[in-house]
């Protein structure tokens, strides 16, 4: 995590314009690879896998929360997790639930189905956080937030991008995510985040 600071390297875009040489240098043959994931280069072997009816996250909070703002900023980290989560087992969900508990342990759960099957942080969080405006988030003490995806898709990792990621844009957030989960999966979660993770 320090070398990566000393190189500025804070979120995957950063990590994309960094030349291959100097992550080389740094981190040897791992350098090499997280610039071909930050290039959309994946050659790594398909796992078998277990199919599973869904895959979640959830944070029980030391402090309840009473801020609708602090409320967001754990569900973006909430929705990344998830996502690396879904892209480990090389799968994709279209149907996101939102799970919340109260100070006074009244749970409740809010769900949406997206039009495609995603595997990405940031279409989770949307979601998710539309979902937000449909409980008590903001007005009653939170304890607990949760998301997970279901209606899951385990399609192999070439067709998800023939079948989800058509577009130019789409491509290169997949490609990021990848390269995102590479460098988390060595250096540790908060080693480097997507940008809108990043606190200005």
């Amino acid at each position: 995590q320090e070398a990566l600071s000393r190189l500025k390297i804070h979120t995957f875009k950063d990590l994309s314009q960094v030349p291959v040489k100097v992550l080389e240098q740094k981190f040897g043959r791992h350098g090499l690879k997280m610039h071909h994931l930050s290039m959309g280069i994946d050659d790594r072997d398909v796992v078998p896998h277990q199919d599973a009816k869904s895959i979640g996250h959830e944070e029980t909070f030391s402090q309840d929360i009473m801020d609708i703002g602090v409320a967001k900023k754990e569900l973006l980290s909430l929705a990344n997790k998830v996502a690396r989560r879904m892209r480990q087992k090389e799968t994709t969900g279209r149907t996101i639930t939102l799970k919340v508990k109260y100070k006074d342990f009244i749970q409740i759960t809010r769900s949406a189905t997206l039009p495609k099957s995603t595997d990405d942080g940031t279409e989770i969080y949307l979601a998710a956080s539309s979902l937000l405006k449909k409980t008590e988030v903001g007005r009653r003490p939170v304890r607990l937030l949760g998301i997970s995806l279901s209606q899951l898709d385990f399609t192999g990792p070439e067709d998800q991008l023939t079948l989800f990621y058509q577009d130019k844009v789409s491509k290169k957030r997949k490609s990021l995510n990848i390269a995102l989960d590479s460098v988390q999966e060595k250096y540790g979660d908060k080693s480097i985040r997507p940008g809108t993770l990043v606190t200005k």
